[in-house]
């Protein structure tokens, strides 16, 4: 199929499901309706259930404090609803290939499921509706791999020529060592749902983990459910921690704990599990982590072309506009044709006019 054909073939199954009317998002905290319809996927749709079921999940991995019990904006919703269209149009395609029941077994899911998720799969206390996210985004996990292993151009990206590793050494002197990491033990203490006696509920649990020597120890007895595990592999370069946090996390020893971290939607306490150095390394130690990293990057792009060529061009998506952004990258011009369309059909501009 050409670009031209392509494009084509998309707008015109994206025109049968409109961009829903403004989401219902609630700053003053009022119940919204949950069975508001924000996608459509094939013959199924999501729903803002299925948008809060997901950022709780997201929440019992994410070490921010502030993160919000539900997300505050349109757009936000709109994100969470677009992960969950992905992993259902990968886990549909796959399950077109012969004999994929037979290959995707239970036994296989829980081994996948457990290590997406790691100790929170092991969990006896996580809900029963989070523990089922956790398979169904298991599945499509598996999905994805099957459909791309199954894809010729996709296995001769996991392909790196020994000139092309030399050439990336030479042009990273970052890669020229080993960066130091750690790994952090989280209790994470939500303000909706322990109310609030939280902070004193976090410095009971800090007392206790000094006594038992450990803060997994004490959550198990105190917050069970609450514990997981954080892996830091770039200290020099993470991003995504609070500074407080990362202060901790670049200075504490193993075993030591941190104060409550505080936030608007919740309470922490970290702990250092374990941590390793940097050091300066040869480019033979390094030449594996290379190769890894150019065949990641070939193997990323041929995954986003598959799924824009392959998948969306064989499914029922919306909203319209909903993968533009994919599109955009190997079709361009999307965008911009898609607004001239809007704009002979008379739609409303963002400036409320004609």
């Amino acid at each position: 199929m050409t670009p031209f054909a392509l494009a084509a073939a998309l707008l015109l199954l994206q025109e049968q499901v409109p961009s829903p009317s403004a989401a219902p998002v609630r700053p003053d905290g009022k119940p919204v309706d949950a069975n508001f319809v924000l996608a459509a996927v094939n013959n199924e749709i999501v729903t803002i259930r299925d948008v809060l079921l997901e950022w709780r999940l997201d929440s019992r991995r994410n070490a921010d404090p502030d993160r919000p019990a539900a997300p505050r904006t349109a757009e936000e919703q709109m994100q969470e609803a677009k992960k969950i269209v992905i992993d259902r149009l990968w886990l549909a395609h796959a399950k077109a290939f012969p004999m994929y029941g037979e290959i995707v077994t239970r036994k296989l899911l829980d081994e996948e499921a457990r290590d997406m998720w790691g100790s929170l799969w092991s969990d006896p206390a996580i809900p029963v509706d989070e523990r089922e996210l956790m398979l169904r985004k298991a599945e499509s996990r598996i999905a994805l791999q099957l459909s791309l292993q199954s894809d010729p151009e996709f296995r001769r990206c996991a392909v790196a020529r020994p000139d092309d590793v030399r050439r990336f050494w030479e042009d990273h002197p970052e890669l020229h060592k080993v960066p130091p990491r750690v790994e952090l033990g989280r209790v994470l203490l939500g303000r909706e749902v322990h109310g609030a006696g939280v902070e004193a509920k976090a410095a009971a649990l800090r007392q206790l983990a000094i006594e038992r020597s450990s803060l997994e120890a004490a959550a198990s007895e105190l917050a069970p459910g609450d514990f997981s595990r954080i892996r830091i592999d770039d200290l020099d370069r993470e991003e995504n921690l609070r500074d407080d946090v990362l202060a901790f996390a670049r200075t504490a020893e193993p075993g030591e704990l941190s104060a409550p971290v505080g936030g608007s939607a919740s309470v922490m306490l970290f702990t250092v599990l374990a941590r390793e150095a940097g050091r300066e390394i040869a480019f033979e130690d390094a030449a594996p982590k290379i190769k890894e990293i150019l065949q990641n990057g070939r193997c990323d792009f041929r995954a986003k072309q598959y799924f824009v060529v392959k998948i969306l061009a064989e499914s029922f998506f919306g909203p319209a506009d909903l993968f533009d952004d994919e599109i955009e990258q190997l079709i361009p011009g999307t965008k911009e044709r898609r607004a001239r369309m809007n704009s002979a059909n008379g739609a409303p501009r963002e400036d409320g006019g004609r």
